[in-house]
Order: C-alpha cells, then sequence, then structure tokens
C-alpha cells in the first residue's frame, strides 16, 4: 500500500501493509524514532502522537487509517526553541527520555484546546502518560510554566493544514483490493458487509492491536469503518438522546446534550483510559467486542437503551439487555453492524451513577463496574435499576437488591442492608472477597449520595 500523509508540516509516503501500526511506520519508515514503543496496548503514551490535531497512541492506529492525516511527532516541535521542550528542560523534569516525547505532546495536546488548565487538568491530561524515572510533580510544573508563558495562547492562532481527501492518500497494492476496503459513505459499507459477512470492522482500534499482540490470528479481510458518517452523530431525537457507535468517547464526555440528560455516561467515557485512548475508543466498539470487562453496557441495561442494528436491507432495534448471547457473543447477524445506541432521556427527579475499580485511574480494563439508576417521590423509592459488569460474561442486574429497595424510604438501616445483599450477589471467579466487599461498599454509597439529594 502507498500511503500519503502530512508529518510534521511536510508531505510523506511510504509502502506499507495496510494493517502496519503508524508506531511502525514512523519508525522504521519513515526514521521519526523520538515516538517510541512502551506497552504496545496503548497504556503507557511512550507512543503518544496527534493525529489531526487530537493526541493518540501510535501503536493503535493502523497505518491505513493515516492516509490523508496530519501526523504531528516529537520531531515537529522546535527544539530549544519551544517554550514547552524548554520548560520540561528547565524545571528538571526529563531524565531517561523514553516517556518525555509522548508526554511533551500530551501536554501539548492540552494546552492547543486548554492554554490555561489547572493542576487537576493537568493530571487528567496526562494520566494515560507513565514515566518511570522523574516522578510526575516536575512534569506538572514544566506545563504550568509552559501555560503561563503563553505557549497554548500560541498555539490557537496556528492555522491548520488543509489536507485532500483521504480517499485520494492512499493505493492499494496487489492482492489488497480483495481483502481491504475503504467505504466512503455508510451505504458502501453496508454493501460491501453484505458481499464479505466474514470481514472485520475497523474504527477506533483500541482493543484490536492488543488482542493480535495476544496472539489473536490476524483478520483475513478488514473494512475501514473510523469516521463515517452517519456513525458519528449525537442527536436528540423525541424522547430520545441517539448516539452513533463510531462517536467517540472523548466526543461524548464533551457533548453539551450527553452533559444535560445522562451525566453518569460522562463519567463512564472518563475513565475508559487517558485522553489518547478516549480520542480513539467508540462507543459501539465497547459493546460489540462484547468483552466481559466492558464499562459502557452495564449503564447502557440501567438507563434502557436499545441498539439499532442495520445491513443492506433495513434496520432493527434491539434492548440492549438482549443484544448478548453469551461470553464475547452478540446477536449481530454477519451482515449487520451496529448503527447507533437510542438512550430514552431520563425524567428530571431520576438520578444515574457510574463506578468503577482498576488497577489505575486511566487503564482502560475494570475489575469491577456499577451503575444504578433510581426515581425517588416523597423519600420513597419507587424506581431502581442497578447493574454490575467485570464479574460475570454479560452484565447482570442485582434483581433481589432492586427488588428490596423498592418502596423503602433511605434509612440507615435500609442503606447497609442493600450494601450486604449486593455484595452477596455477585460471584466473581476471581478476587472474589475484594470485589464482592467493594460492589457492597460502592451501593452504599450511592444510595448515601441518592438519600443527601433529596435532602
Amino acid at each position: 500500500m502507498r500511503l500519503q500523509f502530512i508529518l510534521n508540516e511536510r508531505e510523506v509516503a511510504a509502502e506499507v501493509s495496510p494493517l502496519d501500526r503508524l508506531l511502525d511506520v514512523l519508525r522504521e519508515e519513515l526514521g521519526h524514532t523520538g515516538t517510541k514503543e512502551g506497552c504496545g496496548e496503548g497504556e503507557c503514551g511512550a507512543c503518544s502522537v496527534l493525529l489531526d490535531g487530537k493526541l493518540v497512541n501510535s501503536c493503535l492506529v493502523p497505518a491505513l487509517q493515516a492516509r490523508g492525516a496530519d501526523v504531528l511527532t516529537i520531531e515537529g516541535l522546535d527544539g530549544k526553541d519551544d517554550e514547552l521542550q524548554r520548560a520540561f528542560v528547565e524545571e528538571g523534569a526529563v531524565q531517561c527520555g523514553f516517556c518525555i516525547p509522548g508526554m511533551v505532546l500530551a501536554a501539548r495536546a492540552l494546552l492547543q484546546d486548554n492554554p490555561h488548565p489547572n493542576r487537576d487538568e493537568i493530571k487528567h491530561a496526562l494520566a494515560g502518560n507513565l514515566c518511570r524515572c522523574t516522578g510526575y510533580e516536575r512534569i506538572f510544573r514544566a506545563v504550568e510554566r509552559a501555560a503561563a508563558a503563553g505557549y497554548g495562547e500560541r498555539l490557537k492562532l496556528k492555522q491548520p493544514q488543509k489536507r485532500g481527501l483521504r480517499c485520494e492518500s492512499v493505493q492499494l497494492r496487489g492482492s489488497e483490493p480483495s481483502w481491504v476496503f475503504l467505504p466512503k459513505n455508510l451505504k458502501e459499507a453496508l454493501e460491501i458487509l453484505s458481499n464479505h459477512p466474514d470481514i472485520t470492522l475497523l474504527s477506533g482500534c483500541t482493543d484490536f492491536y492488543p488482542d493480535l499482540k495476544k496472539e489473536k490470528p490476524e483478520p483475513e479481510k478488514v473494512m475501514d469503518i473510523w469516521g463515517l458518517e452517519g456513525l458519528m452523530e449525537i442527536e436528540l431525537t423525541g424522547n430520545y438522546l441517539e448516539i452513533g457507535s463510531g462517536v467517540t468517547f472523548a466526543a461524548i464526555i464533551s457533548s453539551e446534550p450527553v452533559k444535560k440528560h445522562f451525566p453518569a455516561l460522562v463519567s463512564a467515557g472518563s475513565m475508559i483510559g487517558g485522553v489518547a485512548v478516549q480520542n480513539r475508543a467508540t462507543i459501539g466498539g465497547n459493546l460489540v467486542n462484547a468483552s466481559a470487562a466492558a464499562d459502557i453496557p452495564p449503564l447502557l441495561f440501567v438507563l434502557g437503551a436499545t441498539l439499532v442494528l442495520q445491513s443492506k436491507d433495513g434496520t432493527r432495534e434491539v434492548p440492549v439487555t438482549e443484544f448478548y448471547s453469551g461470553y464475547r457473543k452478540t446477536v449481530l447477524r454477519p451482515n449487520e453492524l451496529l448503527k447507533s445506541i437510542k438512550i430514552p432521556l431520563p425524567l428530571p427527579e431520576t438520578r444515574q451513577f457510574f463506578y468503577k475499580r482498576g488497577s489505575r485511574l486511566a487503564l482502560t480494563i475494570s475489575r469491577l463496574s456499577v451503575a444504578g439508576f433510581a426515581r425517588v417521590d416523597g423519600g420513597v423509592i419507587t424506581d431502581i435499576r442497578i447493574a454490575v459488569g467485570s464479574m460475570s460474561p454479560i452484565p447482570m442486574f442485582l434483581t433481589e437488591v432492586q427488588n428490596y429497595l423498592e418502596g423503602q424510604r433511605l434509612t440507615d438501616e435500609v442503606i447497609r442492608k442493600a450494601g450486604l445483599m449486593a455484595s452477596q450477589a455477585v460471584s466473581p471467579r476471581t478476587s472474589a472477597d475484594y470485589r464482592k466487599r467493594v460492589t457492597g461498599r460502592l451501593i452504599s454509597r450511592f444510595l448515601l449520595e441518592l438519600r443527601d439529594k433529596q435532602g
């Protein structure tokens, strides 16, 4: 495949395989070795670059998705003349330099969007980048120093590079047209899917390369649906909010309709990896991958979501609670893709929550997740739904806890008993004592917060 894109404000071309990682294209084909490989799974940030202005892990981006893109690596900055890099040096934030290129680019991505971040915003922006030498205090101070010098404000003045159409920036070679498909729109994608029902769809790819690293076979056919119009919208329609399956969690977090109606979805999205992962991971991928540890399914269970499945022949709607047929299995037909997610708008007096526990805040895999939705009328619970994830092949409702809480007032005794029931209702295969104990505590936490909000 002949790939063309903009690298550090210059047009470049390379002969690569469509599924080569952008990281390898940069290092091995184009000699830009400032971008490092660490974990190869999107958890350390050493390979961070800016792709079309967004921070991404280049170890998770297939070469075919870089066609016509605008890529910025550490070599594209101004070295000693770059105030951000100079701030890292002057604050003593650089030691081995292995993680620092990604850290600098993560800081640049933050400052171009938020020229004057506070300390918490800096921590959040850098949470997906690990440093094993320096510690983080000097790094935080370096970002603050660059912000105080006006670095972010000057970035905003720079005009983005204008590019041609993506379809004109790649030429498939040899047998590649028989197994690599690059549709220009959703209609074309559905036509391809009807002719090749065994094809693998590529979108954010945040699980694709980690799975290959774990020796999952490379797919024989792939179709790129990243950024396709028709999969990227968030729309209020009647009594529903409809979210396209290709919408990233970064877009969900910043969406005003989502923030207004579904704050728990914003919370869940903000816990899915670091910023670089959120810029790539899609809500559709989180659902269709059918991982037992996926964060979004338990929340959509309690919110009563419906999934819109589409093929060349039309659409059908399936409640999310009926979407999973078993471990890593869904009811998607071979010629269908997940088009969108429809979530009924909640009443103003309802409350919702999402809690997650993992090895670290910006780690993508949860050890357990708990989601809930409740309505209280006159101090009495009139409707409540609670679901848990990461402890069974598919999310499960805590039915006994729900039945107990219906019609109850939130007294200390009721909250204590509900937490105990919740801990006894789950049967995780591993770390059972920890997961059972934490589940009970998180349910109690939600009920306490619900009572406090009722005054």
